[in-house]
């Protein structure tokens, strides 16, 4: 039941990017600003996943999970009104909170439900993101050529109604621990960091007059000030939201870093491909949707079997080969724009590899970061999700940056698509400093952080 909600919050994450160029026409704006629909609920759920995993464990996992339902349900409404693309973006920001809750706690509650099979049992749970993946796009397409961009937002009232008094009837109260303080500052700080990082970038590329320039800068220099502020406030915390006593371990550092690397070039610059396949092959709204299915279904049938396979497979193979995969699909779409028959065909099959490439590097990411810290596993997947999150947020800005500066869009995304396989390519050597998953009973090095043997 749990996991129809994260469905909802996964839905709305794919559903927007269908509806850019609709945005841009229909509320007299561009794709600097278009974009922050995408980006922002990218962003809240960096601004809440740390802070809102502390809680659930702090309070219980029910009532959270509650409230974020109901916060993504109300803020899915005001979407639908909105009147112009400000108040789009801020209410995207809301339901952005909402659904970021939604994984932490849902993962919680399912790990306290089958405890034995945690690994594989979180590994299928979050195979529902690409059911969402599916589902949102097509959907998104569908409603948007149909009724318009107002509606992807209506369809979550009755889904979520419903989930509520579901959650209330069927859910039982889970334990809570004997923690009562909950690190709101240095959410507060690391929120506004990520925030004056992305709206510095936006500002850069928005225009050239010096004064515009002068205020990115000051928005950068915030940003790396409230992130030093952040850093040294989290050192004095008895609970803070990031346990830098983890990034001592090479293992727990390694992963994070992968997680950054791979939400910049799956989960960023991926939720581009319509706006491509619009723009750059002049497929139709409803096509550009329909061509991220395939993508989605080999995701969900490659997760589903590498989540089956990790205890005989271990962590690292399937990460290396599922980067390389997603690497090469990517390199695929930059030339893929010089091959102009058959696009929705071709893009399909793009997708359908990159899919492949992702469902088998996602369920071993997912399991290496928990192992480091199995018996706080809300915090460390809303950690991980932070972290994902956060490359998400940051490979649809400069994305962004380069669509707006570039003379036309093509070079915009050869450039974004470039950078995105560098990115890949780059978590490789990484995976090679994290838990192997095979052998069992292994030591932690010096100074670093004790964690379960590898499943």
């Amino acid at each position: 039941m749990v996991a129809l909600g994260l469905l909802m919050s996964s839905i709305d994450s794919t559903v927007v990017s269908v509806a850019l160029p609709t945005f841009i026409k229909e509320l007299h704006t561009n794709i600097l600003w278009a974009a922050w629909t995408i980006s922002l609920y990218f962003i809240a759920m960096v601004m809440a996943m740390p802070l809102i995993g502390n809680m659930s464990d702090t309070y219980g996992r029910k009532n959270v999970y509650l409230f974020c339902l109901t916060l993504f349900t109300g803020s899915s409404l005001a979407c639908g009104l909105a009147p112009n693309i400000y108040a789009l973006i801020a209410f995207r920001l809301l339901q952005g909170i909402g659904g970021a809750g939604l994984l932490p706690t849902a993962s919680g509650i399912v790990s306290d439900y089958f405890p034995e099979s945690r690994d594989r049992a979180i590994g299928l749970f979050t195979s529902i993101f690409p059911i969402g993946g599916i589902i949102g796009p097509n959907l998104g397409g569908w409603i948007v050529s149909r009724f318009g961009w107002r509606d992807i937002f209506f369809i979550n009232l009755p889904i979520g109604v419903v989930l509520i008094v579901a959650s209330v009837v069927m859910l039982k109260g889970a334990r809570t621990s004997s923690r009562r303080s909950v690190d709101f500052g240095g959410a507060a700080l690391f929120s506004g960091a990520v925030l004056f990082l992305m709206l510095g970038i936006n500002l850069f590329a928005e225009s050239g007059v010096t004064i515009s320039r002068l205020v990115a800068a000051l928005c950068l220099a915030l940003s790396v000030g409230l992130a030093l502020a952040f850093y040294y406030h989290e050192k004095g915390r008895p609970n803070p939201i990031l346990e830098l006593d983890l990034l001592q371990s090479k293992p727990f550092l390694a992963a994070n870093i992968v997680n950054v690397l791979i939400g910049a070039g799956i989960l960023g610059i991926f939720s581009f491909i319509p706006l491509y396949a619009t723009s750059v092959f002049g497929l139709s709204t409803m096509m550009s949707g329909t061509i991220l299915t395939p993508r989605s279904a080999s995701m969900i049938a490659v997760s589903a079997v590498t989540s089956f396979m990790l205890r005989r497979s271990g962590y690292r193979k399937p990460m290396i080969l599922g980067f390389a995969i997603a690497t090469l699909s990517t390199i695929l779409l930059d030339a893929a724009a010089l091959i102009r028959s058959s696009p929705a065909m071709m893009l399909s099959t793009l997708m359908l590899l990159s899919g492949a490439g992702a469902g088998m590097g996602f369920p071993a990411s997912n399991n290496a970061c928990i192992e480091l810290m199995p018996e706080r596993v809300a915090t460390i997947v809303g950690l991980r999700g932070m972290c994902r999150m956060i490359g998400a947020a940051v490979g649809v800005s400069l994305a962004t940056f380069a669509l707006h500066v570039c003379p036309d869009r093509l070079t915009g995304f050869k450039i974004t698509f470039t950078a995105a396989a560098v990115g890949l390519l780059a978590a490789i050597p990484l995976v090679f400093m994290m838990p192997s998953g095979l052998g069992r009973g292994e030591v932690p090095p010096a100074g670093a952080v004790a964690h379960a043997p590898d499943a």
